[in-house]
């Protein structure tokens, strides 16, 4: 069955497409494909139009961000990727699915740099401040040739703004039922010298969602950030650093959790000659969290610590127009601390170095392939080769591609070697216990892939496998020896995730913009036969959008233009699990819709300086699921005001 839906649905987009360029013989005018002229970096590690990369990337704009008023990356994806999922939980750290898997499967990265995981090794997603981010690019399967270790499931890359002239800034302040954001930032560049920073604050409201006993805690943070850019006719450099600080509000006030984050880069970039460039880079991520204990003397105790640093060298070589090669080594050093997560307070240390290249050739019949692979020496696990191949084959307004690429995950420091007594309140009920004897998870991702590419319609589709061996679960045992329940971890999963993706954008009738994509992802676990935990089979997401370049009876001019947005998002009904005595119960949690409506209106202020403001109501039709495990608030509105200059 699943195959006929892929057949069916291949067919309509091909049909369709086909219909479609019959209508025109004119040559496509490049500059009028919107968003495809864009230029990314995640699938090559090199600049590339979106829509000449032989990797199948999905990218998120600045517009798109701002038009949706998102305010943070979760909400961004969600509003635009279908097969994004997000489950808050303040206790063990937020959760994202994309395609089935979760976090741990899901490579986040700021410039191209690996963040690190918080107390639980999920990345906290919301220091990162989505004011200051240029494009988000998405590529899902198997990347682990270019990105090493946990690069299974997906990678992320948010990519910065840069200061483009001798002075720019902006401010904005949101204001809503539940959350208060203020963003700002402040540019200069002289000459070859360029400076930005860049400050955020949000403040949540405690808020109850209806019909269940989730209470979501109030919280504050605040992040800023620094960043100096020198580009000369040879050699470029930067350095930036950045600073996050978040209090959540726990036990009614009476304790908080104060997570902290900094982060510390440079990188230097020479070019040889005008084909051949040396980059050079380091980064580190350091991620703190502390208890303090309001009603304890104020007293303080330093809970956990994460720390990911990286050393780069790279080199990149347009050997000839038609082929070009990227190569380097890496250096990556990680630690943890847990004072209640291990059996000593000591910090766990792994530790891996890496060789990788990737070469791209294209052949003058429109045919390109690209091939590359990469060495990894862990400290704990040895050798390992990663390979991956990708083909692109051009013809005039569609874009054929095929993939196949090895991933590769390494078991964490906290699932080799956690101790942590599981107590809730006084009692003791289990034990989470670390395996220093897991071996790493290794998968591999297939997938084959039509776009087509028009001056006012963009439509793809993909179908994928993703399978995944030695999947890394907890198992529910006793221990006779220590007499207690245990949560241990093992490979005993084997995961397969097939599925079909597909998007459109198209523009009409001038003013007019929609956008939807639907995934379908059958998600098992070859062990059990069943559904992964909390995998929704269908996803959907859509959007109508109207722009006007001025307000009725005003001139023409783009400085009174206005932007009206409806979105939707649906989601199929996910599979749940319970367990109890090692009896596993299998649940349904029922459908998931929501909706949302922005309208954004521009103004002159004075010369340069330019004004926005920003109405917006979220979850229109006010659908709340307690059984989703989404724990959306309910209808929500927001108002916001900005400008820039």
């Amino acid at each position: 069955m699943i195959k006929q839906n892929f057949m069916f649905a291949s067919a309509v987009f091909l049909l369709a497409t086909s219909l479609r360029a019959q209508q025109s013989t004119a040559i496509v005018d490049t500059a009028k494909v919107w968003a495809l002229n864009e230029v990314v970096v995640t699938g090559t590690f090199t600049p590339r139009t979106l829509k000449n990369t032989p990797v199948l990337t999905k990218v998120i704009s600045e517009k798109d961000i701002a038009a949706s008023g998102a305010t943070g990356l979760v909400e961004a994806l969600e509003n635009f990727i279908p097969g994004v999922s997000f489950t808050p939980n303040q206790a063990m750290g937020d959760n994202v699915q994309i395609q089935g898997l979760d976090n741990k499967y899901i490579l986040i990265l700021i410039d191209g740099e690996r963040l690190v995981g918080e107390r639980t090794e999920k990345v906290n997603l919301s220091r990162l401040n989505t004011a200051d981010v240029k494009q988000v690019e998405i590529i899902n399967g198997a990347s682990s040739a270019l990105y090493g270790s946990s690069a299974i499931g997906s990678v992320v890359n948010i990519i910065t703004r840069d200061v483009n002239k001798p002075l720019q800034g902006d401010v904005r302040v949101r204001q809503s039922n539940y959350l208060n954001v203020i963003d700002a930032s402040a540019g200069f560049m002289i000459k070859n010298l360029s400076s930005k920073t860049a400050f955020s604050r949000k403040d949540m409201n405690s808020y109850e969602v209806k019909g269940s006993s989730y209470v979501a805690n109030p919280y504050e943070d605040y992040s800023i950030s620094q960043t100096f850019k020198y580009k000369g006719e040879r050699l470029s450099a930067e350095a930036k650093g950045n600073y996050y600080n978040q209090e959540n509000w726990l036990l009614e006030k009476s304790q908080t959790r104060v997570d902290e984050n900094y982060t510390l880069g440079a990188k230097l970039q020479y070019a040889l000659s005008d084909a051949n460039t040396l980059t050079l880079s380091g980064n580190s991520d350091n991620y703190d969290g502390s208890q303090v204990y309001k009603l304890r003397n104020d007293s303080t105790v330093r809970a956990n610590a994460s720390q990911y640093s990286s050393f780069r060298l790279t080199d990149a070589w347009n050997a000839t127009g038609n082929f070009q090669l990227v190569g380097g080594t890496e250096l990556n050093l990680e630690n943890v601390f847990s004072y209640n997560q291990f059996d000593s307070q000591d910090k766990k240390y792994a530790s891996n170095w890496n060789l990788f290249a990737q070469g791209d050739l294209k052949a003058e019949n429109g045919l390109e392939a690209l091939l590359g692979a990469r060495y990894i020496n862990h400290s704990q696990f040895g050798g390992y080769v990663s390979p991956n191949l990708s083909l692109m084959y051009r013809m005039e307004r569609f874009r054929f591609r095929g993939n196949i690429s090895n991933g590769f995950k390494t078991p964490t420091l906290k699932e080799l070697y956690m101790e942590f007594p599981h107590y809730i309140g006084e009692n003791l009920p289990f034990w989470v216990v670390g395996n220093d004897k897991l071996a790493p998870e290794e998968s591999w991702y297939k997938a084959i892939s039509a776009e087509y590419v028009d001056s006012d319609l963009n439509a793809s589709i993909t179908i994928y496998d993703n399978s995944i061996r030695n999947k890394i679960n907890t198992l529910t045992v006793f221990n006779e020896a220590e007499n207690r329940t245990e949560m241990k971890y093992e490979n005993v999963e084997e995961a397969r995730i097939s599925g079909l993706d597909a998007a459109l954008q198209y523009s009409f009738l001038k003013y007019f913009q929609i956008r939807g994509g639907y995934a379908f992802a059958n998600a098992v676990d070859k062990s059990t036969n069943r559904q992964l935990s909390g995998n929704s089979k269908h996803t959907a997401t859509g959007n109508v959008q109207f722009r006007q370049q001025h307000l009725p009876f005003l001139p023409a001019t783009k400085q009174w233009s206005y932007n009206l947005l409806l979105s939707f998002r649906f989601m199929s009904p996910r599979t749940v699990y319970t367990e109890n005595n090692g009896e596993v119960t299998e649940m349904s949690t029922g459908s998931y819709y929501i909706s949302s409506f922005v309208y954004t209106q521009r103004f002159p202020i004075y010369k340069d300086l330019q004004g926005d403001a920003q109405l917006g109501i979220n979850n229109l039709l006010d659908n709340v699921n307690k059984d989703f495990a989404a724990y959306n608030p309910g209808r929500t509105w927001f108002v916001s005001l900005g400008m820039k200059f």
